[in-house]
């Protein structure tokens, strides 16, 4: 493969070199986690420690700019806003998926009388919380999804590296959702849902070519939790991992199918085929 130009120098990148530093970075926020008393946000419980949603952007924009200087960071930071022609079904799916698998959960939830029906967050402040979900995923998909996806893929291929970036992905948050006092089997159900919601995030980025879906998608997880009654009942995330896995599946298997139909574009071809 021929060396990328500064510009899109990202999307060749250093996905070891960027977990590691990630993982270097956020050894601070653990312990400012340990010492600080936790908020609640809705339905959400945040220890101090959760601000480190920064650093994956961080880490990213570190190894771009030692690679490729100030162009590289900037054709980064560009991809937060799509612009190549994608399909607006996709994006439609980033947004609602998290909803429907939210409003499935917590139904068989309150219909097996584990959860409650009251809201614990108040409809007026959604559109604050959302702009500050869509920020909080911007921070952390520019480097997960676009620093990191690409190269894991060409040497992985789709399935092995969102599992390999989910399962960083989850064990990165584990520290924080002990802060905030979950226990083993709310953490397992969590856990399981992580992965497989990046299974899906992958392949929102690789059905548009950008990272815009990914951002999306990452908030509505967010703000879809902040919106569930008692989702710190150990039966909500079990029940969304177990949605999220089924999703994650047909996903995978319906871009499979199609892949397996017809010629593959150009993104599919580089990005569905293990190396």
């Amino acid at each position: 493969m021929s060396a990328a130009n500064p510009a899109t120098r990202g999307h060749t990148g250093h996905p070891v070199q960027f977990l590691v530093l990630v993982t270097v970075l956020s050894v601070p926020f653990y312990v400012l986690g340990a010492v600080s008393p936790t908020i609640r946000i809705g339905a959400i419980v945040l220890p101090a420690s959760a601000t480190m949603f920064v650093l994956p952007v961080l880490a990213a924009v570190v190894l771009a700019y030692r690679d490729g200087g100030r162009a590289a960071v900037m054709a980064l930071l560009a991809r937060v806003i799509d612009r190549p022609a994608a399909r607006a079904r996709w994006y439609v799916t980033a947004v609602l998926l998290p909803v429907v698998v939210g409003a499935l959960a917590w139904t068989f939830g309150w219909l097996a009388g584990e959860v409650g029906s009251v809201l614990p967050t108040p409809p007026a402040v959604l559109p604050l919380l959302f702009a500050a979900a869509v920020a909080g995923a911007a921070c952390e998909e520019l480097g997960w999804t676009g620093y990191a996806t690409d190269p894991l893929q060409r040497r992985f291929g789709t399935v092995r590296a969102g599992l390999l970036l989910g399962t960083f992905w989850g064990v990165w948050h584990l520290i924080p959702l002990l802060q905030a006092g979950h226990g083993p089997a709310w953490l397992s159900g969590w856990f399981l849902g992580t992965v497989a919601a990046r299974l899906i995030l992958v392949g929102l980025r690789n059905a548009t070519g950008g990272v815009s879906a990914a951002i999306l998608m990452h908030a509505m997880i967010n703000v879809t939790a902040a919106y569930i009654p008692d989702y710190d009942e150990a039966i909500a995330p079990v029940l969304s991992a177990v949605l999220t896995v089924g999703a994650a599946v047909g996903i995978i298997r319906l871009r499979s199918c199609r892949a397996a139909a017809g010629p593959a574009s150009p993104l599919s071809r580089e990005h569905l085929s293990p190396q």
